[in-house]
């Protein structure tokens, strides 16, 4: 979930940059504890498995004031981050939508935080809960880290068998060893890969 994007060239996710912020009414965005951050994109659109059906506040506009964002962290206890991202955070429509200026609001939730090198976002920033390393979702992704016997195929698997393991466990103690358990293979490159980058932060 990084290959296309890069900090510096933003313009690659698709979104039409001729379009203004999107102003949202943040009271319609708090009608539960979770709230889901997930710039549309058809990449990522399996991850909508984690939290499809689940009555959680979900946002997939892109275009969001990075203070409409803060104010919606600041009233659910858990928020769910999803996408295309770098250790800097998740892009959003203009850059990022999640980036150091959240970190103080982020700081007192739980956290999921999937994209690529969230590790080094939440690790850095001392967040507490479920996040991925580098995560390879996309064929030329596995090429890059030198995982060349694999397909779409493959790859769509992976992707559908993690975001379904984490929505049906996402709830659960425990939750780092039930996504393990159950997201394996011995055989899969691309599932071993990304097995060994998923992560638990306590503090």
């Amino acid at each position: 979930m990084y290959s296309k994007l890069t900090k510096y060239d933003i313009d690659l996710i698709g979104y039409d940059h001729t379009r203004e912020y999107v102003q949202l009414e943040v009271e319609n965005y708090c009608t539960s504890d979770t709230l889901v951050l997930h710039p549309h994109d058809p990449t990522t659109d399996f991850l909508r498995a984690i939290y499809e059906d689940k009555g959680w506040d979900v946002i997939n506009e892109p275009l969001i004031r990075p203070e409409q964002v803060t104010r919606l962290i600041k009233k659910h206890d858990r928020v769910v981050m999803l996408g295309h991202g770098t250790p800097e955070g998740l892009f959003g429509g203009f850059g990022f939508l999640i980036e150091e200026n959240q970190v103080p609001a982020l700081k007192a939730k739980t956290v999921i935080a999937i994209w690529c090198h969230a590790n080094q976002f939440v690790e850095k920033h001392g967040l507490k809960g479920f996040y991925s390393g580098m995560f390879i979702s996309e064929l030329p992704e596995a090429w890059l880290y030198g995982i060349g016997n694999t397909d779409e195929r493959a790859i769509e698997f992976s992707n559908d068998l993690f975001a379904v393991t984490l929505g049906k466990y996402v709830d659960s103690d425990n939750l780092l060893d039930r996504v393990k358990a159950e997201y394996f293979s011995e055989h899969d490159p691309v599932i071993r890969f990304n097995h060994k980058r998923l992560f638990f932060n306590e503090v």
